[in-house]
């Protein structure tokens, strides 16, 4: 009889511990709320004078992002943009205007977590001197550096999974 019970239990405990495991290893449900703050910074130098409407912009996530003590979205991770007004300097002193949004950042399973934000920058006007003194003279372009940081929001609620 004892010989028995240790060939049920050798069969068991084996079987026992594969289900143990294999629920530690299945993926955990998170949402990230709407409204989560992610700081982002500018991964490349942007001006008026070369950018274009539509041109997508590369930030990434310069701290991770945690939900319940669990990373979601980890710092260096790629953030997507895109250049919505790229204005050039103009005669009569009309200055250059630069405009991005921030659109979404990549989580730790891949899922495209949506975000919200916006960079601006104008040049100087030069138009009262321009008309004074010379109808071509323009206007400062406007200028985003690289390494620019901003704070983007999550734009929704956003479900991701992780292990």
């Amino acid at each position: 009889m004892k010989i028995q019970k240790c060939k049920v239990l050798s069969f068991i405990l084996p079987l026992v511990s594969c289900f143990l495991f294999a629920s530690l290893s299945i993926a955990a449900e998170i949402t990230i709320k709407a409204g989560t703050p992610v700081p982002v910074k500018l991964e490349q130098e942007l001006t008026s004078e070369t950018a274009t409407a539509g041109q997508t912009v590369r930030f990434t996530v310069t701290k991770d992002i945690t939900v319940d003590g669990v990373v979601v979205i980890k710092a260096g991770s790629e953030v997507v943009g895109e250049v919505v007004l790229a204005q050039k300097t103009g005669t009569f002193g009309k200055e250059g205007k630069l405009s991005l949004v921030v659109r979404h950042a990549t989580a730790v399973d891949g899922t495209m977590v949506p975000l919200r934000a916006t960079l601006s920058k104008e040049g100087e006007e030069k138009m009262a001197v321009s008309f004074l003194f010379c109808p071509f003279i323009k206007g400062t372009s406007s200028e985003i550096p690289v390494g620019t940081e901003s704070k983007a929001y999550v734009d929704y609620d956003t479900k991701i999974h992780v292990n």
